[in-house]
């Protein structure tokens, strides 16, 4: 059936293609500059240039705050809608404060997908494009911290912002895994950096002064907040003391797995999430998402065909990019992002 699928799409797109017009796509993440973010552009802009070579033109605009504000962002997607775009694809920085604007460009007909975070009400978008499940990242982190400490031991996060939709439900997910696995590991506390490097810092330097000795590891769950732990545990001292991990680029992280105060980065390819995105959000202005037996499918690209899951962890309309990868010293050097 699968092949058959594939078929039927690649007809689809020849088909379009032939008197496909241009459309307008707006990219929108939390905030602009960020290297997780600056790869999930390289993606989607990798994305467009295949797409268009296939006659499939679009106009696409990555856009948005330099700094991760929620008040600002809603003020850019607003200014935004007022150029008609066909489609908007948008990192949430608040699940909940974005659902007003984006219902607006719904009721504009415009295709709204999100990326890397949702919204939490999904009739305020068509498509959420997950990096990995919650579960799955949460499961990961947690295994890292029992293997590596032990399955009893006392750790802290740092997070990103209180409202932060993804790094709330990473969390919720590292809590399900030590209740069911690891009953006797302890969370300690939880701090914000709000996503700012200096904040960041500082939260781990507030958690370390507190609960050191009777601290053996912290989790970061941003990719702000994790380079800004490790320099926190050098500056104290403590390298190889408390063990360390958390979600962010490989390029961030790069000196410190190599210096040996981090051992374990957890991440996806955001390259790939910007370019599934892009795919995605073609598809659904396009008309090019296909249902086969009550389940509809998208093509995405080089990264092959992708079911979308009707409901997957509580979201509705998920498109799932993969597993969560880990880069260690080992593998590390094998990626530039």
């Amino acid at each position: 059936m699968k092949k058959f699928l594939i078929l039927g799409i690649i007809i689809a797109l020849i088909s379009i293609a032939l008197a496909a017009e241009s459309i307008k796509i707006f990219m929108v993440p939390k905030f602009t500059g960020a290297p997780y973010f600056v790869a999930t552009e390289k993606g989607a802009k990798a994305a467009v240039e295949e797409l268009k070579a296939l006659g499939l033109p679009i106009d696409f605009y990555y856009t948005g705050s330099s700094v991760a504000n929620t008040e600002e962002e809603i003020r850019i997607i607003s200014n935004l809608l007022e150029q008609n775009p066909d489609a908007l694809i948008v990192s949430a920085n608040d699940e909940d404060a974005l659902v007003p604007v984006l219902k607006k460009a719904k009721q504009k007909g415009i295709v709204v997908v999100t990326y890397d975070a949702d919204v939490s009400d999904p009739t305020a978008r068509d498509y959420f494009v997950n990096q990995a499940s919650f579960d799955a990242i949460g499961a990961v982190l947690i295994d890292l911290v029992a293997e590596n400490v032990g399955p009893e031991a006392k750790i802290a996060i740092v997070s990103a912002d209180p409202n932060a939709a993804n790094q709330n439900r990473w969390i919720e997910a590292m809590k399900k895994r030590m209740k069911e696995k690891y009953p006797k590991m302890e969370l300690l506390t939880i701090k914000y950096g709000y996503d700012r490097p200096a904040e960041s810092f500082q939260a781990a330097q507030d958690i370390i002064n507190a609960y050191y000795p009777n601290l053996d590891a912290i989790i970061a769950p941003t990719s702000v907040a994790f380079p800004m732990v490790a320099e926190a545990v050098l500056k104290a001292g403590l390298k190889g003391k408390i063990y360390i991990t958390g979600l962010a680029t490989p390029n961030d992280m790069r000196k410190y797995v190599k210096d040996g105060v981090v051992k374990h980065v957890v991440l996806w390819n955001p390259v790939d999430l910007g370019y599934l995105a892009v795919y995605v959000a073609n598809a659904a202005v396009r008309g090019m998402i296909n249902e086969v037996d009550g389940t509809e499918y998208v093509c995405g690209g080089k990264l092959g065909l992708y079911k979308v899951y009707e409901e997957l962890e509580g979201k509705k309309s998920v498109v799932l990019l993969g597993p969560p990868f880990i880069f260690d010293i080992n593998n590390i050097d094998q990626f530039n992002f």
